[in-house]
């Protein structure tokens, strides 16, 4: 079994790739789903895994046809390495984040969340995770931990992500920006402050 191949797996699962046991024999497949806009970046996400992966790595590539200008673009990914990343994120067939995934992905799976989930917002970086309250308080003692400050966003006893300080948002960014592919860097351009 290959590490750096789960480790990656479950990086890509922080954001919008899902894992999920499929057909008669179970047997678990990723499943990534992008805008054909970010076409170059699934590539870049199918071309890790296969290095990652010892031996030959089984996928379908195809476009879900949908109703707005842009098709989106599918990749399913199949190895019995998947497996142990499904144990770990999947304990109960439902999704978890814990602080040993956060452990294994390190920042490249904080960078493919953030890819996936981040924004900067006048001068401060937020990450929308979508995780439960629990994954939240992970991620922000995960970043804390690690250097980039940061507090939980909360509004009606719900959780919707973190968001880093003013003086953290510098040193987040250049920890995150080497592992971010060309095509995700918009994400380094501040969105208009919401009045």
């Amino acid at each position: 079994m290959s590490a750096q191949f789960v480790a990656r797996a479950l990086s890509y699962c922080l954001g919008v790739g899902t894992i999920a046991l499929k057909g008669r024999r179970q047997r678990p497949w990723l499943e990534i789903i992008r805008s054909e806009t970010e076409r170059p970046y699934l590539s870049h996400q199918l071309k890790q895994l296969r290095e990652a992966h010892l031996g030959k790595l089984e996928f379908v590539l195809d476009v879900l046809p949908c109703d707005g200008f842009y098709d989106d673009v599918r990749l399913r990914v199949r190895s019995d390495e998947l497996y142990r990343a499904y144990e770990l994120m999947y304990p109960r067939d439902k999704k978890v984040i814990t602080p040993q995934i956060l452990d294994i992905t390190g920042i490249v799976g904080i960078s493919a969340l953030w890819s996936d989930r981040g924004r900067i917002i006048g001068k401060i970086a937020k990450i929308h995770s979508r995780f439960s309250p629990e994954a939240n308080a992970a991620l922000a003692n995960w970043c804390n931990t690690n250097g980039f400050e940061c507090k939980l966003m909360n509004r009606l006893d719900k959780s919707y992500g973190i968001q880093f300080t003013r003086e953290s948002t510098q040193a987040f960014i250049a920890a995150v920006r080497p592992h971010t592919h060309k095509v995700m860097r918009k994400r380094f351009k501040p969105s208009p402050v919401r009045r």
